[in-house]
């Protein structure tokens, strides 16, 4: 190229050239542009050179700096060759990379702006029905689960289950191992094998090293517990776990409320190798996981809810022994059961994504009056446990004194109080015509009672369908929360029926309602509205003294409310007192009879296998018809609580609009 020759020739000389450096260097597309930028560059400045030159090849080499130029080095862009599979584009990277690659975004912007970037940009892309999808979803808390529902229903499922989900089914239903075998041999291509199932089950359960059963009792120790419980639990929140930062997955808190309580149980032919034994009586404790909580920077942000704190769905057995319940055995059990808790560990996993650690916090809630008296060594029935006031003077409303602080951790026990207020007003209406309490009666007065109390159990049996204050055949009576509920829900009729005052029947409901609403409490406005029903209820029935439940609650109520951790509803017993009946159940079908040890060890089991926080959270909530809260309840609420109800209030009226619509489209097709 250095000879004298035309400037065309100098021109094909240069594209020959191009073209052989760009196979040599292997330049790819991209990089084309660049590298022929570059080459066009040095042709301009050989032009010129050269004909600086006159063209000739001696007079060019002659020129030191044109030699230099000529010796030194051109750059082209590199062609960066990676290891192993080649980068994939963002709608083909799996969900863990595209959380890798937006996570930038997320801890840059808050959730409104994304959501609403994402709409935005489906409309200006011309998606204009995701765009309002995306709106449409974002509305209010409940709209996106109506359209979750409504997308289940169009968009069918795959038949295929796994054996997780098969054993979702398998608790759900309540199935054996002979009802699940007989299900799948009719549809053997979408349930799997019981043998599968079982592998599925040893995951709900804690190592065997940590699980203590012998014929009279059956335990888990509650390390080992709440271990296993984090671990089923993160499982299920692992997406959310993952975006957090390392700071905060090491600084959760699991707030869990636990308790214990005994019960009548069936006496079955086999025998013990003490005598002494029996199995009539069981005792046993249990805790349940509610909250899960991020404590950073004096923050407290909610990681997971139990969204049934007052089921048995996520009640978790502690121990269970055949003893029969007595104030020994109960402050025993107490005092077991809280020096495990004093010496809890935090529970630390290992992820993928980085390591977790949660601290446990558990609450003493889960008990009933004599429990709590058990615990505080309160002689009486008839004297609180919280001031040591007795019967006596439970009518004065005396404001608050000598309160004995460590006792307000128990709680208001709202199942219980649910049934001694109904209780109460059934023991008033009886003796309403001579209006005496517990001094002597004659014999003509015990029959007016009697007759009075025959009359109105006839009545609440023909009017509301209700058996009430009747024994029932091997345990306790009808007076059951259903029963009470039924009472309280029909203030009108219970009055009628009673001859007690439909105002103090409404204010006790209104109570009853607000503390079992799992919502946060107004205190000072619930105080007045409780002390407003003290007096009401001391103008009518003065002869009557208030039971320790009433006096509990109108006096001290406001109080236990305060102190504790949680919404008081959250914190009720009514998990442990269904698991009783649960307890029952599962010694009656899903365990083996040849061995009291065997038995144990598969009630224990189901136990477990019927709480495990993963298969409880993804099997499919009951529906529930609930009622709207009265307007003094709302007014109790906490103003946030109170917005979001009457947002869901609100969703659930159009969505009612909407299935009337579409049964009314289906009538005129």
């Amino acid at each position: 190229m250095m000879n004298e020759c035309p400037s065309e020739e100098i021109g094909k000389k240069f594209e020959y050239m191009e073209n052989e450096i760009f196979k040599s260097i292997h330049c790819s597309e991209k990089n084309k542009p660049k590298a022929k930028s570059i080459l066009k560059t040095f042709q301009a400045v050989f032009k010129r050179k050269w004909n600086a030159s006159n063209r000739g090849h001696q007079r060019f080499m002659s020129k030191k700096v044109n030699k230099e130029w000529l010796e030194g080095l051109i750059s082209f862009p590199k062609e960066v060759s990676k290891s192993g599979r080649p980068q994939k584009s963002f709608a083909e990277s799996s969900g863990r990379s595209k959380r890798r690659k937006t996570a930038h975004l997320r801890n840059q912007h808050s959730s409104e702006e994304l959501t609403y970037a994402a709409h935005v940009s489906q409309k200006m892309s011309g998606n204009a029905a995701a765009a309002k999808i995306i709106k449409e979803a974002t509305i209010s808390p409940s709209r996106a689960n109506k359209m979750q529902k409504v997308i289940k229903k169009s968009i069918p499922p795959s038949l295929k289950k796994s054996p997780m989900e098969a054993l979702g089914i398998f608790v759900n239903a309540n199935l054996s191992r002979a009802q699940y075998n007989i299900i799948r041999e009719s549809s053997k291509d979408i349930y799997p094998c019981y043998s599968l199932i079982q592998q599925a089950k040893k995951m709900c359960y804690p190592k065997e090293e940590f699980i203590d059963v012998t014929e009279t009792k059956a335990e888990v120790k509650l390390q080992a517990l709440l271990d296993h419980t984090i671990v089923r639990l993160s499982m299920y929140l692992d997406d959310i776990l993952e975006v957090f930062s390392e700071a905060e997955r090491n600084n959760l808190q699991l707030i869990s409320k636990w308790g214990c309580d005994g019960s009548n149980q069936t006496q079955y032919n086999q025998k013990f190798q003490h005598a002494e034994s029996n199995d009539k009586y069981i005792f046993q404790s249990s805790i349940v996981p509610i909250r899960l909580i991020c404590n950073l920077a004096g923050q407290s942000k909610i990681v997971w809810q139990n969204p049934t704190p007052s089921s048995p769905r996520f009640c978790r057995p502690i121990r269970i022994r055949f003893v029969k319940e007595t104030k020994a055995i109960t402050k025993e059990e107490i005092e077991y059961i809280e020096l495990q808790i004093k010496n809890l560990n935090g529970t630390k996993l290992t992820k993928s994504y980085g390591t977790i650690e949660v601290k446990h916090i558990a609450l003493l809630t889960m008990v009933d009056g004599k429990v709590c008296n058990a615990a505080t060594d309160t002689s009486s029935t008839m004297k609180c446990f919280i001031c040591e006031e007795t019967s006596k003077t439970f009518n004065d409303l005396k404001p608050e004194s000598n309160v004995k602080v460590e006792n307000l951790r128990f709680g208001l026990s709202i199942l219980h109080a649910r049934i001694r207020l109904f209780e109460t007003l059934l023991q008033i209406a009886y003796k309403l015509p001579i209006k005496k309490w517990r001094k002597r009666l004659t014999d003509e007065e015990k029959k007016i009672c009697s007759d009075r109390r025959a009359e109105i159990l006839k009545r609440f049996k023909n009017e509301m369908g209700l058996l009430v204050d009747m024994p029932k055949a091997g345990f306790g009576n009808t007076n059951t929360g259903k029963t009470s509920r039924v009472f309280f829900q029909n203030p009108a009729m219970s009055a009628n029926i009673t001859g007690i005052d439909e105002r103090l029947i409404y204010k006790l409901k209104i109570i009853l309602e607000a503390i079992s609403s799992g919502f946060k409490i107004n205190t000072d406005k619930f105080k007045n509205y409780a002390m407003e029903t003290g007096k009401l209820y001391k103008d009518l029935y003065e002869w009557y003294p208030m039971s320790p439940t009433m006096h509990k609650i109108f006096v001290h109520g406001a109080t236990i409310i305060d102190h504790a951790l949680l919404p008081i509803g959250q914190l009720s017993e009514e998990a442990a007192e269904a698991r009783n009946k649960h307890l029952r159940n599962y010694r009656e079908h899903f365990a083996q009879k040849c061995s009291r040890i065997k038995c144990n060890r598969d009630v224990l089991n189901r136990l477990l296998l019927t709480s495990d926080p993963l298969l409880s959270s993804l099997r499919p909530k009951a529906a529930k018809n609930s009622k709207p809260f009265e307007k003094e309840v709302l007014d109790m609420l906490m103003p946030e609580d109170v917005s979001y109800i009457s947002q869901s209030k609100h969703d659930d009226e159009e969505s009612n609009n909407d299935s009337d619509d579409c049964n009314n489209e289906s009538d005129l097709q």
